[in-house]
């Protein structure tokens, strides 16, 4: 007789029962002392509270809220400052308040809307400093308001992509044409002029630059294609915003200005063709540190 295979079947309990003994239990309880000890201590970090400012602008907060987010505990439940953190902090701080080079978009007086990027002028933050200003407020407990340290700075801080001038010289390549704004946004000069020549080497770069020196005279020195020795000319009213190579001046040899002159064999080498009376006023009112913006 052949025997008979057997099947059995086995049911899934639907609940189960789990005792307290065989639970996790977390290593330190809420009413542990030593818990509470840590909670202490790391209070006793939380005590800076201040602002960074660039001028009469808020640019940070360096309070209880942030400072919370940089403080770790090791095994022993030790609290301390993570630095990778506060480095990190740190660094983007820096970086979204720089504005040299950057995009801005503002509008002109005359209701001219202008994007214009590049340039030499705006706001640079010392970064090292600023990681040691940091540090050292956690420790010493730094309360009220503290300047943000920088490498450079500018009239006005309003947050990157911000306008942050005042007065300043208006450059219209498109217009072919000048103005100086004062603080208020009222044109103080104005004048037709020529720019360089649209072509890669000599067009006038564009950008947020700032008045580097003014002298007069001065002679220039522009290469002319196939020619080994410089073009020297003498300008009365130099005042450069690129380095001393770039900048606006009389040009007496030009026999107009305006239009599309700039794009008709008059155009410069880079620089703001003025006239010459009109250069002479410029230079007497133009400061030395003053804002330029070259723009289409």
């Amino acid at each position: 007789m052949v025997p008979r295979e057997v099947t059995t079947h086995s049911t899934m309990e639907r609940k189960a029962t789990v005792a307290s003994g065989e639970l996790l239990k977390p290593p330190v309880l809420s009413d542990d002392p030593m818990l509470a000890a840590s909670c202490d201590a790391a209070n006793e970090l939380l005590v800076a509270d201040f602002t960074l400012a660039a001028g009469s602008a808020e640019a940070a907060i360096v309070g209880p809220d942030r400072i919370s987010s940089w403080i770790v505990f090791d095994e022993d439940l030790n609290p301390s400052f993570d630095e990778n953190l506060m480095v990190a902090w740190v660094d983007e701080l820096a970086a979204g308040f720089n504005t040299i080079g950057t995009e801005r978009t503002f509008t002109r007086a005359d209701g001219k809307e202008v994007t214009v990027a590049g340039g030499t002028y705006g706001w640079s933050a010392d970064r090292d400093t600023l990681l040691t200003i940091v540090k050292e407020g956690l420790e010493s407990g730094q309360t009220g308001t503290v300047e943000i340290p920088v490498l450079q700075s500018a009239d006005l801080y309003a947050g990157a992509g911000e306008r942050d001038w005042a007065g300043y010289v208006d450059v219209d390549l498109s217009e072919q044409y000048a103005r100086y704004y004062d603080d208020a946004g009222n044109v103080i000069w104005e004048t037709a002029i020529i720019t360089g020549k649209p072509n890669a080497e000599m067009a006038t770069p564009t950008g947020v630059y700032y008045v580097t020196t003014k002298t007069g005279p001065t002679t220039l020195n522009t290469y002319e294609s196939g020619r080994k020795e410089p073009k020297k000319t003498v300008v009365q009213y130099w005042m450069p915003f690129v380095g001393n190579v770039i900048g606006l001046h009389d040009a007496w040899w030009q026999p107009g200005f305006g239009g599309t002159m700039y794009r008709d064999g008059y155009g410069s080498h880079g620089c703001v063709n003025l006239p010459s009376a009109k250069a002479q006023e410029l230079y007497g009112i133009l400061p030395v540190g003053e804002t330029v913006i070259v723009h289409w």
